[in-house]
C-alpha cells in the first residue's frame, strides 16, 4: 500500500478511555478518544462523550469538530446555540467558552490547533 499512512473508519474505530470533562454541571459524562496525529501544534483525533452537561473553554487553542454521531447542542457564552449531530461541523475559536449539552453519546473527529500559528511556518 502506498499513498497514505492510515485508513480509519471514524464511526467504528476503537477508542481508549480518557479523562472526563473537568467542569461537569450534570450527569456523569465519560470520554474516550483515539489520537490520529499530534505534531505539537496540531492534534487530530476521534473523541466520544456520553450524555451530560459540562463547561468547556478553549484557552490558547482553537478546535474544528466534525460530528459523526450523537445529539445535543453547544451553548455559547453569548447565549446562542449550535446543534450537535451527524454531519455538523463547528469551529470553536481560541478563547471560546461555553456549555456542552450532550443528549445522546456523541462522536466527533477533531482538529485542535494552537492559537499562535506563525505565518510562513
Amino acid at each position: 500500500m502506498t499513498g497514505y499512512s492510515q485508513l480509519l473508519d471514524v464511526a467504528t474505530i476503537a477508542l481508549s478511555p480518557s479523562a472526563p470533562p473537568a467542569r461537569i454541571i450534570s450527569g456523569t459524562p465519560e470520554c474516550a478518544e483515539h489520537t490520529i496525529v499530534d505534531t505539537g501544534s496540531v492534534e487530530i483525533g476521534v473523541w466520544e462523550v456520553t450524555p451530560g452537561v459540562f463547561r468547556s473553554s478553549k484557552i490558547g487553542i482553537g478546535e474544528v469538530m466534525h460530528f459523526v454521531s450523537g445529539t445535543g447542542h453547544l451553548e455559547h457564552a453569548d447565549g446562542s446555540t449550535s446543534p450537535i449531530g451527524p454531519g455538523v461541523v463547528i469551529e470553536l475559536a481560541p478563547g471560546w467558552e461555553g456549555i456542552w449539552h450532550v443528549e445522546e453519546t456523541t462522536r466527533k473527529v477533531y482538529t485542535i490547533y494552537t492559537a499562535a500559528i506563525e505565518k510562513g511556518a
